[in-house]
């Protein structure tokens, strides 16, 4: 297997990346990396293949777990308190998959953590100008996203 001579400068730029984004983009960017570890799982189920799909659920899980960290459940709202529980049902969700080795398990975590990422993308653009409110509910009323009447179902 030949070593990619652009390695190290992929991976500084990665390290750049990281150290230079702001909290917003920190999560947006832990959100993507849960998905992603999330469908390699998938794939792994489907292949049978034990080391990768337990490794991959592991790191899903641990950025959980550190999403679940940044929430302040002692200053925050009802949203932070649901937001927490919606992660913590995720969590306990994989570890369930993993055991099991059930896919749809997998495919409904990610289904929930895309529709947060869409969430938080939303927020960012209104927080910055690039979006208006009203744009987003446009979008939002012709998107496949859940809405519970404007809230976080985590029953």
């Amino acid at each position: 297997m030949a070593v990619n001579p652009y390695n190290k400068y992929i991976k500084q730029y990665q390290t750049n990346n990281i150290t230079t984004a702001t909290p917003e983009k920190l999560m947006i960017m832990l959100l993507d990396g849960a998905i992603q570890f999330l469908q390699k799982a998938k794939t792994a189920i489907d292949e049978k293949n034990l080391q990768e799909r337990a490794t991959n659920l592991e790191s899903a899980r641990k950025i959980i777990r550190e999403l679940m960290r940044t929430i302040d459940l002692e200053n925050g709202n009802d949203v932070s308190k649901q937001l927490f529980r919606l992660y913590n049902k995720m969590a306990m969700k994989l570890i369930k998959a993993n055991v099991s080795r059930n896919s749809e398990l997998v495919q409904e975590v990610i289904e929930d953590l895309t529709n947060i990422r869409w969430g938080f993308q939303k927020a960012i653009e209104i927080q910055s100008g690039i979006s208006t409110v009203e744009d987003v509910l446009k979008e939002q009323n012709g998107t496949n996203i859940q809405n519970n009447e404007g809230g976080i179902n985590a029953e």
